[in-house]
């Protein structure tokens, strides 16, 4: 994710629509990638982008520390996310979409080895699914987003002992069940 500034930030803060715009131009192809991890569907994505650049709108003055841009906007992506998906009732899983036809014919020919390496990554997306959300918010915000284990627990709320627990048990979970697979 994009570093913050906290001039840009600080003036956001104070009703510059301008400068909180930049903060949403600079980032929104960061949020967008982590809600589209959690609802793997690009209409619920844009819905959920919709809702956590509202819900930043009217809260920013409430931020007390700008240099916490960041892990506030991921907080309040991963809290739209979760909404998001307890309203839907339902787990999203993951889907493989091509606008063209002719696509997995072309990864087909390229070479077997990409072909198992779609498999491979629909079973990981597949088995990520099946975490607790706990679990799965570690897991993403870990290895899809690039966070420390210090900013995962910044981000959560929590101790980094706890972030660590999720992951441990994600990951341990995730190689059982990958391991079935094959």
């Amino acid at each position: 994710m994009v570093v913050v500034d906290p001039d840009r930030v600080r003036k956001a803060c104070r009703g510059d629509s301008d400068a909180f715009l930049e903060l949403i131009q600079e980032r929104k192809d960061d949020i967008y990638k982590l809600i589209y991890t959690y609802v793997k569907n690009r209409e619920d994505a844009l819905d959920v982008l919709h809702d956590v650049v509202y819900k930043l709108y009217i809260s920013l003055k409430k931020l007390k520390t700008p240099e916490f841009f960041n892990a506030w906007l991921i907080r309040i992506t991963v809290n739209c996310c979760i909404d998001q998906l307890r309203k839907s009732k339902k787990i999203a899983g993951f889907e493989i979409k091509y606008d063209d036809p002719g696509a997995l014919e072309q990864i087909a020919d390229d070479s077997q080895n990409h072909g198992e390496l779609i498999i491979s990554n629909i079973d990981l997306f597949n088995a990520i699914d099946k975490l607790s959300i706990e679990q799965r918010t570690v897991v993403i915000l870990k290895y899809f987003q690039d966070l420390t284990l210090s900013q995962v627990a910044e981000v959560l709320a929590c101790p980094v002992g706890t972030v660590k627990t999720r992951l441990n048990k994600a990951l341990r979970y995730l190689r059982r069940e990958l391991k079935e697979g094959y």
